[in-house]
């Protein structure tokens, strides 16, 4: 026999389960209480066939953005581009000082006067060796000089050359010299101020070709999935449209596989900027009776272990547990059986959800 005491918490628990497992999920909310709780309602949006949600860097394609670094350690003496400046190839970026780049450029005069001495030596030996005056193997020796002079004066050339600077013009002494833009497009970053000392290979200047523009995506690996080249990205808040180029289902170190996109309709989309994008699948149509909505994601809540929307009801909300497809910060891919009119809280969220749990 069960004791009284034993029956009359085993019927409590049983009644507390029933009870939770029949908490009211509807909600009687008037205009006035809704504005007091200050919830807002929007439309849901119906979702096209397969389409897939995911997250994008806007990036320029390969080969169009450059770095200009430091080529010695020293300073900017003198900024002449700012940051969002459209430039083009060549056009002066900064003058920079450096006692290095003194030095350098001394070497350069010295080889350059050592071969003009070895190449006159020669010239003089040759005609001498014309005149019988002296044996072969001294203009050698004086060719060979030459060579070795020449080698080295295109040694210290090819030395100033890659440190990109040019001499023309530039004002401050013997150990200034003028950066240049190696490419034409808009300055993304200027990484140094002016008379701020840099180590050589320190990045002073970061550009790119904006004139055309790339989406680069970051995928789970399911969505990578459904996806392939020739699927059409639409990006509504910034009224641009891309297409994928290519896919990579191999995941990086963040678990992350990657897909790219050229940007076909710009809209106001600007390089470096960090996007929530709908990919229209064609490998992944919906199934018969299958319903998908677009709604934005701060509408959904998280309760009893599955995500919820509350849905506008004539007096008031209905809390109805939805499947959540893909989602990015901004937008949620849901599975729901609603009609077309079917509008949804955005704000008031964590109110409409504590009176849901006031009875619980």
């Amino acid at each position: 026999m069960f004791h009284p005491l034993k029956l009359s918490l085993l019927a409590l628990c049983m009644w507390g389960a029933m009870a939770h497992a029949q908490a009211p999920t509807r909600l009687l909310v008037d205009a006035k209480q809704q504005a007091a709780l200050g919830v807002q309602v929007t439309a849901v949006q119906a979702s096209g066939k397969g389409q897939v949600l995911a997250s994008a860097t806007v990036v320029t394609p390969p080969g169009k953005a450059f770095t200009v670094s430091a080529p010695y350690a020293g300073q900017l003496s003198r900024l002449m581009v700012g940051v969002g400046d459209a430039v083009k190839s060549g056009a002066p970026l900064a003058q920079f000082t450096s006692p290095m780049l003194g030095d350098a450029r001394r070497l350069l005069n010295e080889a350059s006067i050592d071969y003009k001495t070895a190449s006159a030596a020669a010239q003089r030996d040759q005609a001498m060796l014309d005149e019988g005056i002296i044996p072969a193997v001294r203009l050698q020796l004086s060719r060979a000089k030459q060579e070795a002079a020449l080698s080295l004066l295109k040694s210290r050339e090819a030395e100033l050359a890659a440190s990109g600077m040019r001499f023309e013009g530039a004002a401050g002494g013997y150990a200034t010299g003028v950066l240049h833009a190696p490419l034409s497009g808009v300055v993304l970053e200027a990484f140094a101020s002016v008379g701020q000392r840099v180590d050589a290979g320190a990045v002073l200047f970061k550009l790119a070709d904006a004139s055309q523009l790339q989406l680069e995506l970051q995928l789970s690996n399911d969505k990578a999935a459904q996806l392939q080249a020739g699927d059409e990205v639409s990006l509504a808040t910034h009224n641009a449209k891309a297409k994928i180029l290519a896919v990579s289902r191999a995941v990086d170190a963040s678990q992350s596989a990657r897909a790219r996109a050229v940007v076909t309709q710009r809209g106001n989309l600007q390089v470096g900027e960090f996007v929530a994008v709908t990919v229209h699948a064609k490998s992944k149509p919906l199934t018969a009776g299958q319903s998908q909505w677009l709604v934005p994601s701060r509408a959904i809540t998280q309760w009893r272990g599955k995500p919820w929307l509350f849905v506008v009801q004539p007096q008031g909300f209905e809390a109805q547990a939805v499947n959540v497809i893909s989602a990015t910060d901004d937008v949620s891919l849901v599975e729901a059986a609603w009609p077309a009119s079917t509008q949804v809280a955005t704000t008031g969220i964590a109110s409409l959800r504590a009176l849901l749990q006031k009875d619980e």
